[in-house]
């Protein structure tokens, strides 16, 4: 027989959990001795209500993962779940006061409302791939700025520490992009899929990278799912006799990202998204519109290829 799913709602900050269940808030260390803390007292509530505790918090940026990973580790189901439908669920109840407490109690009346399933378990190896590619991101962005003060001073002394400053950073990436190679490499899966995405013209490999790490459901999901998820779905925003114009809302801006770019690219060498492109423009859609078409199209392609070449495959969840 299969137990009763109670749910608890944690806020999670950087030093702290603020826990919420059956009308009580306790407040633990977000650290490994706080997490050990909330297993022991989560499998004695368990034990002694007769039911199953499953945690439910927000994604935060960061700071849910060691306890989201510690959890799972011990067999607790585990929501991740996004703060703006949190959020929007607190304002529909009239509530505008915010502290830990309020918005662990928050927490807990969404999941009972929503009642939301556990998410699959946290894949280390994904979210260390991901550290990296975000890693090899700040440094492409260090020697950006570099590069743009480097133009601008007058001094020589000042130019040559700023030629010394870069040729580091320029070391650096290099090092993060054979460390990321290496993970990749390593990884059979990993690789397997990367051969299938850059298979398409207008993919290259950083594309196909930031595809794998922040958009890990890819392949599992069906052509709606998918341009939401990615930021490129056109929603309506109709009314009665008002009729107005078709727009693009929310999702992962990295992913955008790097469509954005691969599109760029398609729109000359991919004969099929070309096409696409030129029929929109000659339309007289505006240029980022027909843009923004081609990287929905090339994403629910990319989607296809990989649900065809992978039609079981498990897909840890990115938060």
């Amino acid at each position: 027989m299969l137990k009763q799913i109670r749910y608890l709602g944690i806020d999670v900050s950087k030093n702290s959990l603020v826990v919420a269940f059956r009308g009580h808030c306790r407040q633990l260390a977000n650290t490994k001795e706080g997490h050990r803390a909330l297993i022991a007292w989560i499998k004695k509530e368990s034990e002694k209500l007769g039911v199953t505790l499953q945690v439910v918090c927000e994604a935060t940026g960061g700071y849910h993962l060691a306890l989201c990973l510690a959890l799972q580790s011990e067999q607790i189901g585990v929501a991740i779940s996004n703060p703006a439908q949190i959020r929007y669920f607190g304002r529909s109840e009239g509530r505008l006061a915010k502290n830990d407490p309020i918005d662990a109690a928050l927490i807990e009346r969404f999941a009972n409302a929503r009642r939301p399933p556990a998410d699959p378990p946290l894949c280390p190896e994904q979210i260390a791939l991901r550290e990296m590619v975000n890693h090899r991101r700040q440094l492409v962005e260090c020697l950006k700025v570099m590069r743009v003060q480097h133009q601008q001073v007058l001094s020589d002394g000042v130019a040559e520490q700023f030629k010394e400053s870069m040729a580091l950073v320029q070391r650096r990436l290099e090092r993060v992009e054979q460390e990321i190679e290496k993970m990749i490499e390593a990884n059979a899966l990993w690789k397997r899929k990367l051969e299938v995405l850059t298979a398409t013209k207008g993919v290259g490999l950083r594309t196909a990278v930031m595809l794998l790490v922040a958009m890990s459901e890819l392949g599992t999901l069906n052509r709606g799912q998918c341009a939401a998820l990615a930021g490129v779905a056109p929603y309506d925003d109709d009314s009665g006799d008002f009729k107005g114009r078709r727009f693009i809302q929310g999702g992962r801006a990295e992913v955008r990202s790097a469509l954005y770019m691969a599109a760029l690219s398609a729109v000359r060498s991919n004969p099929v998204l070309k096409a696409t492109y030129e029929r929109l423009r000659a339309a007289k859609k505006p240029a980022k519109l027909a843009l923004t078409a081609v990287m929905r199209k090339l994403l629910i392609y990319l989607n296809s290829l990989l649900k065809e070449a992978f039609p079981a495959a498990p897909c840890p969840q990115r938060r």
